[in-house]
């Protein structure tokens, strides 16, 4: 019989991609990943194959995990598809009030190097498809409530959106004024014709409340 396996993937695929987020595929090195994991090499070898073979692992649970939780919650769910895609936007920077570097999205910093992992650019295609369908969806639902032009084009549009987005979270990861991220976000609205609700004039009155305090 085989030696029973007394770890946990889950929690080893977290705390593999909280590691690559921070350090990247190529600054995470297998002593960083035993350390991170509380694996010996051995297991992690006869679990994953390689560090290649674990990256790729964490690289499809984040995707399932953070990337799809996040486009079905912001662009799928919400009521207000308009008010989710700035949702989507806004809760990248936002949502990391800590003293810490915002580690950034493992998904983007993968695709910045994937010239050193060629075998995760079909986990990074998916992942960028998952959130240009989750544009494509609320702006088509956004067009039918008329709360956008009815010419206008989804699905250019939702690549646009994506392109925006994944700058974003760029300047995101190098530590850009949160003051500025907003402004990114009002443009990315302004490109689709978004107007100018209620719901985005109280959260232009929230984020000035919070910017005078």
């Amino acid at each position: 019989m085989g030696r029973k396996q007394v770890w946990d993937q889950g929690e080893v695929l977290a705390s593999a991609m909280g590691l690559f987020r921070r350090r990247g595929y190529l600054g995470a090195s297998l002593r960083d990943l035993e350390e991170a994991t509380g694996m010996h090499p051995g297991s992690l070898y006869r679990a994953f194959q390689s560090k290649e073979g674990l990256f790729s692992a964490a690289l499809d649970a984040y995707n399932e995990q953070v990337v799809e939780g996040r486009v079905r919650v912001h662009l799928r769910d919400t009521q207000d598809p308009v008010a989710g895609i700035r949702s989507f936007f806004t809760s990248a920077f936002d949502a990391n009030p800590g003293p810490e570097p915002d580690p950034g999205c493992l998904l983007t910093n993968t695709a910045v190097e994937s010239y050193a992992v060629p075998q995760a650019t079909e986990g990074v295609r998916r992942g960028l498809e998952t959130i240009e369908s989750g544009f494509a969806d609320a702006l088509t639902r956004a067009r039918a409530q008329r709360l956008l032009p009815a010419d206008l084009d989804v699905e250019m549009s939702a690549v646009q959106l994506l392109t925006l987005y994944q700058g974003l979270l760029v300047l995101v990861r190098s530590g850009t004024a949160p003051a500025k991220l907003h402004a990114i976000t009002d443009g990315a609205l302004a490109s689709i014709g978004a107007g100018r609700s209620k719901t985005f004039q109280q959260a232009d009155k929230s984020r000035m409340r919070n910017d005078d305090e």
